[in-house]
């Protein structure tokens, strides 16, 4: 309304614009109600004594003082003269107290007090005066079942035999008349009563597990889930009604075991810990507790002198913001203080500066505490993400890393999401402690998959800096990609780098996990194309300086190409051998313009699963949301049988495991149908860490059979042996050449095998695993006994040598064997040297003087591990072995050598004079037994229930009980590492190569 001098005018308003008004009238009123209802919280009165006492005197150096200050800050501990003795025991009346004033039921303890105080009742058990109230509302709440307190109030049976035992006993060693004998047993009975009665005694540790299961109402774990409790030694002694409330909390992370590898069931608690315990119960359980936990960052502090309805007097306000953008205040009057929490110390409110930020807990309107822990906010743009590590640029250019961790949340605008979500460039907030990543958000809509998706499209822009691809899909949507490290591009069916691709190419994108696997684009006819690689393609066999290939599709169509100085061999950028690629890799190779059968380069693209070990276990437990799979009476396989490892074993499963039976494959919670069913069990090195990679079930019996050779029948699926037996194959079969785990068209290209069938019921005889040319079964260790000869940059030769099979010396007496040598190679010369030494060192000795004909000026050098310029005996001077004059100077050696061809360490043992020697009778012992005892300065090795293996029975025989190895100028070798004695442990498995009781090569199983 206007007002003019006079008579106020009407104005008429349009009801349109009426409607409009009205609207921004209330979104008005609205947003100033929304901005002024921000919440504001009081503190507790408690808070200024607590501060005033500065915490407690005695946790300065517990790992738990900050969650003991900050149960104190709740009001659900206190101290006795400024201590809490963070070490000592939890009794049963204190964890009854805790967990009542965890959940917040103080009062209905008073009045419990209170109702036995008024009718005089005398308790069922014996506890302090304090204490009744909370251990009678323990039970009104089910902490503690009427049942047990029945039971505290009498003895079992076997409890009452055994006091009788015991003092019929005494009665024996001091006669006592019947009467004083029975006396005694009562009142030894009633003492054991008073003891189960005691409230003031320790808690254990599997009780106490009760208690908490119980007041937290958790539903039982699943039995197929429980696998935390098989990790300890002691699991046993965890009683089976405590079981699955152990386990519980331990999935929970409640409360854990007394140390790494022992749960403690009979032990107590102490303080310190079930602070941890009562924290962790809070963060997990607000419902429960009413208390909740949240992290907020300081934004401004405000002394406030104004008379308000909640800011009369002087008083301070923080004002703060949480992670999810809301504000709220906290209201401190003049005469309180609200605790600050910093290690093992409390302050107040003063303490606190802008920009601040901490964990705070709220509780029916108050904050009752804030505790400075190395908190972060963090805003900017996402610069790096990779195996778990993101660095954040914040718009101060500072650069942070953080670490993804299982317990990491992330989000979208607020709504869940994924790590594959996450694309470099994205604009993200993070909130961590110390270097550990707790929350991020990523500030924009995000698209990820289940599985893999094929999308078709047309290439936008490409960032191969930052790894980022942007399509438009045929639908008109702009999609943003990270690209995967390895992204295989092919143009027009052929294989090409990513830097052929160009803008406004049609192209088929793989997409997995938030990151494009596959890029297949298109030309146009008549565009130029590169043709550079070959399609990809399986290795079917290496052999000296040819490789054998075959389509991935056809195992039959069998390309051969060979290698010369010229090829370029690389794996990942990185130069390689040839025989570092194995029968099942995938390659690409290039050929020779000039000569389509030379390979001019190979790229090993992927190398199949290096198997760990073979096992074969009872199936004990499925635990399918861990992906992990405990096993029982485990075994692994030692030519010629199983040999028994571990009662219990538990292993992760990779995530593209294959799991079969009868040619059927399963899940993993499929196995919870074949608990105690027999399996063979193939591990393989998933990141650090032995994991299991395929399994299959075994059928009714199993035999082992060594065939020299055999063919394979594709038409039904079978292998035919030497002898003429057949057995049957499905994917399910275990294959491993080279130890690597293959395939079933693999079969296709090798002759010769140890097998371990199975006979099905219907009587067939099945291939369960299937060992390709190793004839040590399923043990990789291969050594090979010889007379250095030939030496070349990176290799060295063994003549008249001898491979170690199944325990026997496959001898070759006119034949010499290749090896190469890496770096990493351990060399012990016990010959020239009497020590170890490097790989350079032992490869000078191909370098020889020589005169202007070329011919050796030297015939022979004792000092040089060939001895003499093997070019003497090259073409018709040969062959070495027949004509050689010096032969008494040969050095033997024995070398322990990998599947790759490679040395992984050779002992130069001594000068012998049987090279060439058509029949020698090789006198190394083999022995086994198990480590009692060394000796580091004398270097002896004393074992225990020693066995050797006896030629004439073809079995290991016992021959002492106890032996001793001089180890002086033997090497020993673990997990496939050369080590001295002091690696060793007592009750190691040994198996060893002797010359009588010299150690030659020792192996620790």
């Amino acid at each position: 309304m206007l007002f003019y001098e006079g008579i106020p005018e009407r104005i008429v308003i349009p009801m349109k614009q009426k409607l409009h008004i009205s609207i921004i009238l209330i979104i008005s009123l609205l947003a100033s109600t929304v901005l002024a209802q921000n919440p504001i919280y009081t503190v507790p009165t408690y808070g200024k004594a607590m501060v005033e006492q500065g915490g407690f005197k005695d946790i300065g150096g517990s790992p738990y003082a900050t969650d003991i200050l900050k149960l104190g800050s709740l009001n659900i501990i206190q101290g006795s003269s400024g201590r809490y003795i963070p070490t000592r025991n939890i009794t049963y009346q204190e964890a009854a107290a805790y967990l009542i004033k965890l959940l917040a039921l103080d009062n209905e303890a008073i009045q419990q007090a209170a109702r036995i105080s008024a009718q005089g009742i005398t308790p069922r058990y014996n506890a302090d005066t304090w204490a009744i109230g909370f251990l009678e509302e323990a039970i009104a709440q089910g902490i503690i079942t009427e049942a047990e307190i029945r039971q505290m109030n009498t003895l079992t049976q076997a409890q009452r035999e055994a006091i009788e035992k015991q003092v019929n006993e005494e009665a024996k060693q001091r006669w006592m008349p019947i009467k004083e004998r029975q006396d005694l047993i009562e009142k030894r009975q009633q003492a054991a009563i008073e003891q189960n009665r005691n409230m003031r005694r320790t808690i254990s540790r599997q009780d106490f597990a009760l208690w908490i299961y119980r007041a937290l109402k958790m539903e039982p774990v699943p039995s197929n889930e429980i696998y935390h409790i098989y990790n300890f030694a002691d699991y046993a002694q965890i009683r089976p009604d405590r079981q699955n409330p152990v386990e519980a909390l331990m999935q929970h992370g409640i409360l854990q075991g007394a140390s790494t590898n022992r749960y403690g069931a009979e032990a107590g608690v102490n303080r310190g810990e079930v602070a941890k315990a009562m924290m962790a119960i809070i963060n997990r359980y607000p419902e429960l507790t009413g208390i909740e936990i949240g992290i907020a960052r300081l934004g401004s502090i405000e002394r406030n002198y104004q008379i308000e309805p909640l800011r009369g007097g002087n008083n301070h306000i923080l004002n703060m913001e949480d992670f999810d953008g809301q504000e709220f205040q906290i209201n401190i009057q003049d005469n309180q203080s609200l605790p600050v929490i910093v290690g093992s110390k409390v302050y107040n409110h003063d303490f606190l500066r802008q920009g601040d930020t901490v964990e705070y807990a709220k509780r029916n309107g108050q904050i009752l505490y804030l505790s400075l822990e190395d908190y972060g906010f963090a805003q900017g743009t996402l610069s790096y993400y990779d195996e778990g590590i993101i660095r954040i640029q914040d718009q101060q250019n500072n650069m942070i890393e953080l670490a993804i961790n299982r317990d990491t949340i992330i989000t979208a605008l607020g709504k869940p999401a994924r790590a594959s979500s996450l694309i470099i460039g994205q604009n993200v907030k993070a909130l961590y402690k110390g270097k550990n990543l707790s929350r991020l958000d990523i500030q924009e809509n995000v698209d990820y998959y289940q599985g893999t998706e094929y999308v078709d499209g047309i290439i936008k822009f490409i960032d191969k800096e930052n790894r980022i691809i942007k399509f438009e899909d045929y639908d008109g949507n702009i999609r943003t990609y990270g690209l995967d490290q390895r992204v295989v591009v092919t143009i027009n069916e052929y294989y090409e780098n990513i830097d052929n691709l160009q803008a406004s190419q049609d192209a088929t994108f793989e997409i997995s996990g938030g990151l494009v696997k596959a890029i297949k684009a298109f030309t146009m006819p008549g565009e130029p194309v590169s043709k550079e690689y070959l399609a990809m393609l399986r290795v079917r066999d290496v052999e000296g300086d040819t490789i054998k290939v075959t389509p991935l599709d056809n195992r039959q169509d069998l390309k051969t190409f060979k290698t010369d100085n010229y090829t370029s061999i690389t794996y990942l950028g990185y130069p390689i051998k040839l025989y570092n690629i194995k029968t099942g890799d995938l390659v690409k190779i290039r050929t020779n313009e000039n000569n389509l059968d030379t390979a001019e380069n190979i790229q090993l693209v992927t190398k199949r699963h290096r198997v760990e070990r073979v096992y074969k276990a009872r199936i004990l437990n499925t635990l399918p949301t861990q992906s992990r799979l405990a096993l029982s009476q485990v075994q692994t396989y030692r030519y010629p049988d199983w040999e028994e490892l571990d009662d219990e074993k538990i292993f992760p499963v990779k995530r593209d495991a294959e799991i079969y039976k009868d040619g059927r494959r399963l899940t993993l919670s499929d196995l919870d149908k074949q608990k105690n069913v027999e399996a063979y069990i193939v591990t393989v090195n998933d990141f650090g860490e032995e994991a299991i990679a395929k399994i299959t079930l075994k059928s009714v019996s199993e035999d082992s059979v060594f065939s020299g050779t055999f063919s394979t029948q594709w038409t039904e699926n079978s292998i035919k042996l030497d002898d003429g037996q057949k057995l049957a194959f499905d994917e399910g079969t275990i294959i491993i050449k080279d130890r690597r785990l293959l395939d079933t068209t693999d079969l296709t290209y090798n002759d010769e095998a140890f097998i371990i069938k199975n006979r099905l019921p219907g009587g067939s005889n099945y291939a369960a695993l299937v060992s390709m040319e190793n004839g040590n079964g399923f043990d990789y260790r291969n050594v090979v006994r010889g007379y250095i000869h030939d030496m070349g940059e990176d290799n060295f030769s063994l003549e008249s040598f001898a491979n170690l099979i199944n325990n026997y010396w496959d001898y070759y007496h006119d034949d010499e064997a290749y090896f190469y040598l890496s770096k990493d190679t351990k060399i012990l010369d016990n010959v020239v040297e009497g020590d170890y030494i490097t790989r350079d060192t032992f490869l000078e000795s191909r370098l020889w003087e020589r005169n202007r004909d070329g011919n050796p000026i030297n015939r022979m050098d004792r000092n040089k591990y060939t001895i003499h310029d093997p070019a003497l005996y090259e073409g018709n001077k040969g062959p070495h072995y027949q004509k050689c004059r010096y032969k008494s100077h040969h050095m033997l050696a024995y070398a322990v050598i990998n599947e790759d061809g490679e040395a992984t360490a050779i002992n130069i043992y001594k000068r012998d004079p049987n090279l060439g020697r058509e029949e020698v009778d090789l006198k190394e012992n083999l022995i086994t037994g198990e480590v009692l005892s060394y000796n580091d300065v004398f270097t002896q090795l004393t074992l225990t229930d020693v066995k050797e293996f006896s030629k004439f029975y073809d079995q290991w025989r016992p021959i002492t009980s106890r032996t001793v190895i001089n180890t002086q100028k033997a090497l020993i070798i673990k997990n496939e590492q050369v080590v001295t004695l002091s690696h060793l442990s007592p009750g190691d498995k040994i198996y060893a190569i002797t010359d009588q009781n010299n150690g030659i090569l020792i192996f620790v199983e």
